[in-house]
């Protein structure tokens, strides 16, 4: 999966680190990337590209992550787009190789938008400072803490017998998937399971058991999948049918033999998930 960047190690932990040439810079428009062109594909850019084309000395990029000996910073800085510069949306990153650059990549946008979104305090309208020993922003007038935004959400391979559920939304994603949702305040993850399978498809399910989780930048959340049965009383004349018209287009059973296969999302847990039930393995 997309994470999985062994023998790479992608380090988070909270340092204080002076940027180095060679280190990479994320740096962020309305939830876009700044990327810098190479062989068709694109990238993160290294500071002394930065330097090279705007010109500009940093001067208190924040260090997010390391991984293979080289830093990803966080500038807090407005850049229009110029030569080889562009903004793109973070999706673009799961093209990067090698993979542990792309990851690191993404996860540094992570936290670079939990940044510009934690500038002031929400109790005092204070700006925020740096914490110390942790990464965490401070408010120096009120004293209120905040630390990285991580949003739980859970994928749910529903299966009946030799059977399972995909889906395709109405709009923005138009490959299958499984179901999928955030989960809300108050709310267990197998609590979630059984609200966003009722709620997109009318179904009830039942023996849920976890299969993988994985982190994913994108959506600034961490993915937790599972699986589950189709209630008992639950049975349908018909392999296709529709529920939710204003989220999904379509809900179909397929059997192992016939689940369509999309290598394009090899790296996501919703693609392992529908491979590990066509293949027999953890379903």
């Amino acid at each position: 999966m997309f994470q999985d960047v062994g023998p790479h190690i992608l380090d988070a932990q909270y340092v204080l680190k002076e940027i180095e040439p060679t280190d990479y810079v994320i740096i962020l428009r309305r939830g876009e990337l700044l990327t810098i062109t190479e062989d068709e594909l694109y990238r993160t850019p290294t500071y002394s590209e930065l330097n090279a084309d705007y010109e500009i000395e940093l001067e208190q990029p924040v260090h997010l992550i390391t991984v293979e000996g080289r830093g990803f910073f966080f500038a807090d800085i407005d850049l229009n787009e110029q030569g080889h510069f562009k903004f793109q949306k973070l999706d673009v990153l799961r093209q990067i190789r090698p993979r542990g650059l792309a990851f690191a990549a993404a996860t540094g946008a992570h936290l670079g938008n939990w940044y510009r979104q934690n500038r002031f305090c929400g109790h005092c309208g204070h700006q925020m400072e740096l914490g110390n020993g942790e990464r965490k922003l401070v408010c120096p007038a009120c004293g209120l803490q905040v630390f990285p935004k991580i949003s739980p959400a859970i994928i749910v391979g529903g299966k009946n017998d030799n059977q399972l559920l995909l889906t395709k939304y109405s709009a923005g994603y138009n490959h299958y998937a499984l179901i999928a949702g955030f989960v809300e305040i108050g709310e267990t993850l197998e609590d979630a399971i059984r609200r966003e399978v009722y709620e997109e498809t009318g179904l009830e399910v039942e023996n849920i058991h976890y299969y993988k989780s994985q982190p994913w930048a994108f959506s600034q959340s961490v993915l937790v999948g599972f699986f589950a049965d189709l209630a008992p009383k639950d049975t349908y004349p018909t392999s296709e049918y529709k529920n939710d018209d204003g989220e999904l287009a379509l809900a179909k059973w397929f059997t192992r033999d016939k689940i369509p296969h999309d290598e394009r999302r090899e790296d996501s847990l919703t693609w392992t998930m529908i491979e590990a039930f066509r293949n027999g393995e953890n379903a």
